[in-house]
């Protein structure tokens, strides 16, 4: 860890976490899978919709440490926010898989996270993590440098499915927000290899996904999506527009908590090039929280071999990127854009077929 740190002050984080994750899920509960959830609210810090939904949880969280006075908190939609002299950082996304929540599927999680506070914060600081599901209540708590011992369940297991290749493989990933074309082709080797005895599911929530590889429900989590935006050229340009002027991809606040508790189970997990995410900042210099690329597996053979795939999908954008370099021209949205990003369908005229007697008559028979 570096940086200066504050003088320790604040709440006891295996007090506080669990108790933010209730209250999140007592407040939201009557909404889930209602018209009211999906009512929008305005723009994240981050530059992600907001829903009716999303401001409950929010709040909950707030209503938790209002009356604290040494407090660090980090959320989706409301950024950073300090008081007194905090000794922790909250890391928290109050709806982490806010459509499925919406929608009333079962994925949606409050994810809670908790770091050292200070400067230059990074991913391998934290030292708590709760997983919450919103719709069960079941939970995943992890505590740093306490292994399996250190890990809690309640309403599921621990047992990662120790998948050694891509045969077969039962994977994750997410494409919200995201280009599909570009991303398909980075993760084209993941879909065809497994064929038919292999699976893949969009839970819609990075948290979730993380923590069905912990249950061997899932081989893998996979998200190349950062990787292709600093590798592929054009690619920022083919992620704007899908995410509204912004690149949506998944963040420190998505991932910190899974990451931990997949960390302590022995699971390996690292950024879509295999580089340790440790040293990536909680909080980046622009107030953010970090854009992460992720390749968690069960275990490190198929870990290896899902990384060989991704390195090939991530050639293969750069072909299509260069393939579709051309600047498209006065489309919807006025200024140019990559040929990645993909034209509105051509409206083509209804074409009146004759059936091969000729046209049919009232009755149904050919005319003659």
């Amino acid at each position: 860890m570096s940086g200066r740190r504050r003088p320790a002050a604040g709440p006891d984080p295996e007090v506080i976490g669990p108790l933010i994750a209730r209250r999140v899920r007592e407040a939201v509960a009557g909404m889930l899978g209602t018209p009211e959830a999906r009512r929008r609210a305005g723009i994240s810090a981050g530059g992600d919709p907001t829903y009716a939904i999303d401001e409950v949880a929010e709040r909950a969280v707030g209503d938790v440490l209002s009356g604290l006075e040494d407090v660090a908190l980090f959320t989706e939609d409301r950024g950073l926010v300090v008081r007194g002299r905090p000794a922790h950082l909250f890391l928290v996304d109050p709806v982490d898989g806010t459509r499925p929540a919406m929608a009333g599927h079962g994925s949606g999680c409050v994810s809670i996270a908790v770091a050292p506070y200070g400067e230059d914060v990074t991913m391998g600081d934290v030292t708590h993590a709760w997983v919450v599901e919103l719709a069960t209540g079941a939970s995943f708590a992890a505590r740093r440098g306490g292994g399996r011992r250190g890990v809690t369940v309640r309403g599921g297991r621990i047992a990662p499915s120790g998948t050694r290749s891509l045969r077969g493989l039962i994977w994750a990933a997410g494409f919200r927000g995201q280009p599909a074309v570009l991303l398909a082709a980075a993760l084209a080797d993941l879909f065809d290899v497994p064929g038919s005895e292999g699976a893949f599911f969009d839970h819609g929530s990075a948290a979730y996904s993380l923590t069905r590889i912990a249950t061997g429900q899932l081989d893998a989590y996979v998200d190349p999506g950062q990787r292709l935006v600093e590798e592929v050229p054009g690619a920022e340009a083919a992620f704007r527009p899908v995410g509204g002027g912004e690149i949506l991809n998944t963040t420190t606040y998505d991932l910190a908590a899974g990451y931990l508790l997949l960390r302590e189970l022995g699971c390996l997990v690292t950024d879509a090039t295999g580089r340790p995410l440790e040293g990536i900042p909680l909080i980046g210099g622009d107030g953010r929280a970090s854009l992460v690329s992720m390749v968690a597996a069960s275990g490190p053979d198929l870990h290896a071999e899902i990384l060989r795939a991704v390195d090939g999908g991530i050639e293969r954008a750069r072909r299509l990127a260069a393939a579709a370099s051309e600047v498209v021209l006065g489309e919807a949205g006025g200024g140019p854009r990559t040929g990645l990003t993909r034209r509105a369908p051509r409206r083509v005229a209804p074409r009146r077929v004759t059936p091969p007697g000729g046209p049919m008559d009232p009755r149904g028979s050919a005319q003659a």
